[in-house]
This record gives structure tokens, sequence and C-alpha cells, in this order.
């Protein structure tokens, strides 16, 4: 990301933690939980996969990140999330 933007590394990490608070690579991982989040909602898909399709590279490493953003297994969210969510 710093190549595109045409800084050095230290400079661009400085730069991103100003603009959003989050360092690059914090910022990735909690986008990488929403977009699990989506797939998570859907049901359809095994968490094995869930967590390769965000860019993890195992089952345990994507669950340790989704506990530590969310507060909850990867499991545990999306018992929650599906059977809370208003089906009409």
């Amino acid at each position: 990301m710093a190549a595109a933007a045409g800084l050095t590394r230290m400079h661009f990490a400085a730069s991103f933690r100003a603009a959003t608070g989050k360092s690059p690579h914090h910022y990735l991982l909690h986008r990488r939980i929403e977009v699990a989040q989506d797939y998570l909602v859907d049901g359809k898909m095994p968490l094995i996969d869930v967590a390769f399709s965000v860019g993890f590279q195992s089952h345990s490493h994507f669950s340790s990140v989704f506990k530590r953003v969310t507060g909850r297994t990867p499991r545990e969210w999306r018992y929650t999330t599906v059977n809370t969510v208003d089906r009409r």
C-alpha cells in the first residue's frame, strides 16, 4: 500500500494511523472481520471457508482475531445474529 501511495512504509503507516486511528494492519483485520460477518449472517458457508475467503491462513487465527474484535467466536456470533435477525 505504501508503494502504491508513493510513500515509505513508515511515513505511510504514520499517515494512515493519523487519518483512521488504526494501523494499516489493524484496519485490514477489522475490514476482514466485517466481510466475514456478512458471510456468517448468510449462514451458507462453513466457518473454515469463511476464514479462507477473507484471507486468514487458518481457522484458529480467524477465530482468535474474530473474538478479539467482536467479543464472540464466529460460531457464537453466527448463532446469536442469525437467530435474532427478523426474517419476514
